[in-house]
């Protein structure tokens, strides 16, 4: 499958100019007007109408997914909001009375005495992966105590422009993270993170991890040799 810049390598573009260009070509008049046969188009409206609905397929299963994941987090920030509640009144209950025996009954660990962390961990090995629709995959190795977060910033590049400044993407409590918000016309995007304690200890930053598409060149760039939706390489 080419990857030339004829042809939009993003599947969120692909789409359209596909849909576009069967039909410009079915409408050319009787072959050979542009060098193909009535059976060539044909053959090529069949198989993009296949993709096409494909593709919508694809989309809808993935906004279904996106909606059932919103949920599934919303229930378990409840439920685990509501547990902490319910452990906060066991630990009360245990220090009101004095008796260990309460966490032996629970069946759960007695806390730890309190030891303020002064410093956070940076996060390091940065890695990015690219998904079928324009996302980008960050993960991340790091020190998760209880509690930690971290924060994730992004810098774009333009297509032949300079880099932009750096702005918060957002706060995650994993340590993966998908951008849904890759924008187009840009010829590359880096992220870095750092983390952040419960008592509001910040690390420094990682180093940045790069993911160049290839389309004016740039430092660890090149041309693609992912399929259309693909990008070029992290660096």
């Amino acid at each position: 499958m080419t990857t030339s810049t004829r042809v939009p390598r993003r599947l969120d573009q692909f789409v359209p100019w596909l849909q576009s260009h069967v039909t410009l070509w079915t409408g050319q008049g009787t072959p050979p007007d542009i060098g193909l046969t009535t059976q060539q188009v044909a053959d090529l409206s069949t198989l993009a109408d296949d993709f096409v609905n494909k593709y919508d397929l694809a989309q809808s299963a993935r906004a279904d997914a996106k909606a059932a994941t919103l949920e599934q987090n919303l229930a378990l920030d409840a439920v685990r909001a509501m547990l902490g509640g319910d452990i906060e009144i066991i630990d009360g209950y245990a220090k009101t009375t004095g008796d260990p025996g309460v966490y032996a009954r629970a069946q759960i660990d007695p806390p730890k005495p309190g030891t303020p962390r002064e410093t956070a961990p940076i996060p390091t090995d940065l890695t990015i992966r690219a998904g079928s629709f324009g996302d980008l995959s960050l993960s991340f190795d790091a020190s998760k105590g209880q509690g930690s977060v971290f924060i994730i910033e992004r810098q774009l590049r333009p297509i032949g422009g300079e880099p932009e400044a750096w702005t918060y993407a957002d706060t995650s409590s994993e340590k993966t993270w998908t951008d849904t918000s890759v924008p187009s016309g840009i010829a590359s995007v880096r992220y870095r993170v750092r983390t952040k304690l419960t008592n509001g200890v910040l690390s420094d930053w990682s180093e940045d991890k790069g993911f160049f598409y290839g389309t004016d060149g740039g430092v660890g760039g090149g041309e693609s040799s992912l399929p259309f939706g693909g990008a070029s390489q992290a660096a």
